[in-house]
């Protein structure tokens, strides 16, 4: 039960991550596979994909991987957007 509490509380950081850099309000998908041992977070630009790779007593190693998905990528505000003294 210790391991998919961790999952979850990974996942939740992956997920608050990804929704504070979005620009604007975009739908992100989290499935949990417990058979797999992993938890995979998919969003408009990326993909982040996270899984147990050793439990040794009480210690437990994560590998996450992000992958860029196609996108219209990051424009932070709007196409407009002049930087100050430009």
């Amino acid at each position: 039960m210790k391991g998919k509490a961790i999952i979850m509380r990974i996942l939740v950081c992956f997920g608050l991550l990804l929704a504070a850099t979005a620009a604007q309000a975009q739908t992100y998908t989290t499935v949990v596979n417990s058979s797999t041992k992993t938890a995979t977070t998919t969003g408009p630009t990326a993909t982040a994909t996270t899984v147990l790779t050793s439990k040794s007593g009480s210690t437990a190693t994560y590998t996450t991987t992000v992958t860029k998905n196609g996108g219209s990528g990051y424009q932070p505000m709007g196409s407009g957007y002049n930087p100050m003294g430009r």
